[in-house]
């Protein structure tokens, strides 16, 4: 995996394009349930979001600087704790949280294209299994021909988002006070605690930011570009997400907009009206499932194949096109595993139960810096993070809360996420026994 063929435009485009998602049209009313008060609490909400997301950027941009590997958090982790931590973090993107991820997405693309072609909705399956095979079969063919497409998409997304702000103040009508005042709402809980709560969503419609990492051994001059790609990424997605909130609060009453769980909807028929507001939102929301899922892909297989590398029970996936150096089998085995979820159609249930791995492996991850900065100080690093250690601390301190609010809020779920990690345990092993007792080879045989 070293020909280097992204430059820092294209990898902040793979992590614009998951970051970008239909998130940002339906979190808004969760963030509003739980901040009923206005306008400032919730705009505030979303900055702190982009600068919780900007502290993890920097603190991702020194360790992709200092490891430029495929393969991302998996380099990270094994580098620092071991193969058998890193191995824990692929096995789980690959048994549920990449895999289900894209088999989610991609029903969400089939229901909206549906619509909007006016298909019968029996056919969603069979168009969300098409949109997976389709964008992996165009991966399979290098990935110039990958990035170009993600290229496209994520300039779609952002263009799409700016045109709808400026529509909106064009042609909107709403009230500026709003933005600015509070009503007489008040959570049922204390402020404090309704705003860490209203922050679990907001994180999660940011997330995505750091996707350019799992590329870093195909990009150019890793050390400046992913620095420029993480950083970018969020100052870009910040930036979008609360200017549309406040155009949201603009448009419509804190009380209303609680209760409209589809508000991109809501605020496109009051721009363009209802008869042209439904074909844009499922075109638009169309075109956002497809980025998405083609980065997703992208990315999934860089993991798969990093992991690959390294366990000789799955040496099998470490496969590369030659001429183009695509992890096919790695690529395909993503492909699959999505696949097979959207004929099963029981991703989601699994999905909501690896909340509690996310948040647990990015403080991992984050935490390797205290590690590198004591095993390996005199290391080149390209990028350093900026008030070191209090911002690395801090946001692996925020990744901690948020492991235990998840766990307390939802105990059992997140019980079953962590035997998800822990079933990768038994099988890393049994790659150890088999090569012990001669049954496999390792990859360097």
């Amino acid at each position: 995996m070293n020909k280097r063929v992204l430059g820092k435009w294209d990898s902040m485009a793979i992590s614009l394009g998951v970051v970008i998602g239909v998130g940002i049209f339906r979190v808004p009313a969760e963030v509003a349930k739980y901040l009923p008060g206005g306008g400032p609490l919730i705009l505030l909400a979303w900055f702190v979001g982009a600068l919780i997301s900007l502290a993890g950027a920097f603190c991702y941009a020194e360790l992709s600087a200092m490891f430029p590997d495929t393969g991302g958090d998996y380099a990270f982790l094994k580098r620092a704790y071991g193969k058998a931590i890193a191995f824990l973090f692929a096995w789980t993107e690959l048994l549920i949280m990449r895999t289900g991820a894209i088999a989610a997405i991609s029903y969400l693309f089939a229901d909206y294209a549906c619509a909007l072609f006016a298909v019968d909705k029996s056919m969603s399956r069979v168009l969300a299994v098409g949109v997976v095979v389709l964008l992996g079969a165009l991966n399979l063919l290098g990935l110039t021909i990958g990035k170009n497409i993600q290229n496209a998409l994520s300039i779609t997304k952002v263009a799409a988002i700016v045109a709808l702000i400026g529509g909106a103040l064009l042609w909107g009508h709403g009230d500026a006070a709003r933005l600015i005042t509070n009503n007489d709402a008040a959570p049922p809980i204390s402020v404090l605690q309704a705003f860490i709560l209203a922050l679990i969503p907001v994180l999660w419609t940011y997330g995505g930011w750091q996707e350019s990492v799992f590329v870093a051994g195909e990009t150019k001059d890793a050390g400046k570009s992913l620095p420029f790609a993480l950083m970018g990424t969020v100052l870009v997605v910040g930036s979008l997400y609360t200017l549309l909130n406040a155009l949201f609060l603009y448009l419509i009453p804190t009380d209303k907009l609680a209760t409209s769980p589809l508000i991109a909807a809501d605020v496109m028929t009051l721009v363009y009206g209802s008869g042209m507001s439904s074909k844009i939102l499922e075109a638009l929301i169309s075109i956002y499932a497809m980025g998405t899922i083609n980065a997703m892909i992208i990315t999934g297989s860089r993991i798969t194949y990093a992991m690959a590398q390294d366990v000789p029970l799955f040496k099998i996936l470490a496969a590369e096109k030659a001429e183009s150096t695509t992890p096919i089998k790695s690529l395909l085995v993503n492909v699959f595993g999505a696949c097979i979820f959207v004929l099963l159609g029981s991703f989601d249930r699994l999905l909501f139960f690896t909340g509690i791995v996310v948040w647990l492996f990015f403080a991992l991850v984050v935490a390797s810096l205290f590690v590198f900065r004591k095993t390996n100080p005199d290391l080149a690093r390209p990028f350093r993070v900026p008030f070191y250690p209090l911002l690395p601390a801090a946001f692996v301190l925020v990744c901690a809360a948020l492991c235990l609010n998840i766990l307390l809020t939802y105990p059992q779920q997140s019980f079953f996420g962590l035997a998800i990690v822990a079933s990768g345990v038994p099988i890393f092993y049994l790659s150890a026994y088999l090569v012990n007792k001669g049954l496999i080879k390792t990859n360097d045989d």
